[in-house]
This record gives C-alpha cells, structure tokens and sequence, in this order.
C-alpha cells in the first residue's frame, strides 16, 4: 500500500510532451504582477524623459481645441475641427502607449512565451455553472491571489504613507517659493515617489514569478505511472518494441547474406551463429562484421561461403562474441582485436588449412547460446 501511495506522488519531470499538451491546455506560465511591474518600470522612464514634451504637446493640443478663431475665420464645420484635435492628442497617446504594449508583449515572451490556443475560444458549458464558479470563487487558487492583493495594497499603502510622511518638510518649504519653482519642485517631488512605488511594484512582480514559476512547475510534476504510461503510448510497450526490434534485425541480417561473398572468412558456433568478417588492407581500419545470423539465416551464411570457397572456422566463444557485441558493418569490438587479427593471420598465410589457432576470448564478452554473459570460459 505505501509503494502504491508513492507511486502516485508528483516526483518526476515534466516530460516534453506533457509540456506540449500543458500549452494546449492554456497552462502557461504567466504573471500579471510582474507584466505589470515591467510596464510600470517602462512607463516611469518613458515619463520621466519625455514627460515635459509629452505635457507640453497635449496641452497645446488642449489649447488648440479651444481656440475657436479658424471656425470663425475660415468656413469649417465644428466636426473636423473637433476630429483634427482628437487625432492630435491621439496620436500623442499612442505614441507613447505603444512602447509599452511592446513591453508588455516582451515581458511575457520572456517568462511564458505567447501561445495562440484555438481550444480557448470554444464554448465551454462548465463555465456556466454555479458550482464550478463558487469553486474558483472560493478555491486555493482564489485564496493566494486574494492574499497577494492584500499584500500588495497594505506594501504599498505603507510605503506611500512613509514617503508622504518624509517629503512633508520639502512641501511645507516649497510654499516660500514661486509659482514657477513650486510647480518644478512639486513635480520633481511626486516622481520620485512615484518611481519608488514603481520599483516596489516591480520587486512585488519579481516575487510574484517566482511564486508562479514553483506553482507551475508543480503543476506539470508526473507521477512515475504517468510517464511509463506516456512512454508506452509514444514507443509502444516494451513486449511490442523487442517483437519490433527483432523483426528488424532478422530484416538486416537476411539482406546480409548476400554480402558473404566479400568476406575472408566465416566463424560458426558450429550450428546456431555464423558471422562473416571482411578487413579492408586499403582501409586499415579494424575488421568489420559484415554478415551475420542465427539458425536459418546463419545456415544461408554457410551456403554462401561455402560456394564462394571462403573458409569456415569453428570457434564457438569467437563467434558468439561477435554476434552478440557487433552490429551489421560496424566494426568488431576493441576487445576482440587480438583474437580476430590472429583469425585472420591464419587465413592470410595458412589458407585455412590445418588446425585454427586457440584464440582467447575475454570473459566480459563470452556469452551463451541465448545471449547472457558468462562468468568463466566454458
């Protein structure tokens, strides 16, 4: 019972597939807090460098608008002159707005990236019903953004109140000033509370991700089920995989034969395994297998050298160590270097005549009949 219990624990990684589906989903990783505190930081600049332009232009605009000489002068419908000044203070918006849509856009790309999800614009029935929405009215997910919203008014407010508290003296001193200073100083003033209030708000964000980066990764966490399910669903079950597997290496070893023919010479076990080996003098490179098979297949092998007058060595802990440690046209394994180079040397001077050389095979690469390490030589 306790192995079930922690089985059904979220301890592994979220796989990529599980990410993909997640996204699907709508399940991204997002922050309002901290999309927020970036477009705060973002305007506060913008404001604080081109604020007086910005001030100047809208209120110039403001002061065209009330200039109602060009109707008087000039025969111009109270419409167009209405719409000409709206565009003016529109265009003024907008161009200051509009960087900060693009950071806005930037912030999440950065932490979530923007998914466009078809799903999300279908109609969705449990939306609409009454339990499900006290549900998320009065969930967890409801209690901690209540919480945080709390949090960040009560910050805030303090904050606010403790610059208020230590710029009172710089106020009461302005009033001795003139119009012109007192206007300048005040400004000066309220932005750097503002710009303060902005940078809590941005560290406020900053928290706020990190928050929602855990609850999210939390969120994807699987279950060890979970992902032998999802592997078995995308590679099949393991049974499947090894029929697979083995149909393709009987596919492979069967076309093999018909490169026997290029072999110098064929090991047998005597029976059940027949591998065919070829080392290129032109090449130099380590001798490579390329034939081989068990039963029927290594049977044709035999055919095939045979014909070809190519000889036919019997060593049984040779053969089985390179049928079950080399894949067709790779070369042998390092191990075996020494045993095969004295196979060939054989074939090379001898013609394959006489008694095959006692080649030792290592221990690590001895195997049985049905591909399981021996311990000894048998």
């Amino acid at each position: 019972m306790a192995a079930n219990d922690s089985d059904q624990e979220k301890t592994e990684e979220a796989t990529e597939r599980r990410k993909t589906e997640s996204i699907e989903k709508g399940q991204i990783l997002s922050s309002k807090d901290f999309v927020m505190g970036a477009v705060l930081i973002a305007g506060a600049m913008l404001f604080s460098y081109f604020g007086r332009t910005m001030f100047s232009e809208l209120v110039g605009s403001f002061r065209q608008g009330l200039d109602i000489s060009s109707i008087l002068v000039q025969e111009i419908s109270l419409t167009s002159i209405i719409a000409d000044r709206f565009i003016s203070a529109a265009i003024i918006v907008l161009a200051f707005s509009f960087p900060l849509v693009i950071i806005a856009i930037s912030a999440q790309m950065l932490i979530g990236g923007i998914h466009f999800i078809p799903s999300n614009f279908n109609f969705k029935s449990n939306r609409l019903s009454i339990i499900s929405g006290f549900g998320r009215m009065f969930g967890s997910n409801a209690l901690i953004e209540l919480t945080k919203s709390v949090l960040k008014v009560l910050v805030l407010a303090v904050l606010g109140m403790f610059l208020l508290i230590h710029s009172l003296p710089q106020f009461l001193a302005i009033a001795s000033g003139s119009l012109e200073s007192t206007v300048e100083n005040v400004g000066s003033i309220t932005l750097w509370i503002f710009l303060i209030l902005v940078g809590s708000v941005a560290m406020l964000g900053l928290m706020d991700l990190v928050i929602q980066f855990v609850r999210h990764k939390k969120q994807l966490m699987m279950t060890k089920q979970e992902v032998k399910d999802e592997n078995k669903q995308t590679e099949g079950a393991p049974e499947i995989r090894a029929r697979i597997r083995r149909a393709q290496q009987e596919i492979s070893q069967r076309s093999s034969v018909s490169q026997v023919e290029k072999a110098q010479v064929v090991l047998v076990n005597p029976q059940h395994f027949a591998v065919a080996l070829n080392y290129d003098f032109a090449e130099g490179s380590a001798p490579k297998v390329i034939a081989k098979g068990a039963d029927v297949i290594a049977s044709q092998i035999r055919e095939r050298a045979e014909a070809a007058g190519i000889p036919i060595l019997t060593m049984p802990l040779l053969a089985r160590a390179l049928f079950f440690t080399t894949e067709i046209g790779s070369e042998i394994h390092a191990d075996l270097y020494r045993a095969v180079a004295a196979v060939l040397s054989f074939v090379f001077q001898a013609g394959a005549a006489g008694d095959p050389p006692d080649v030792e095979v290592p221990d690590a690469l001895q195997f049985d009949a049905n591909g399981n390490r021996k311990t000894r030589n048998k």
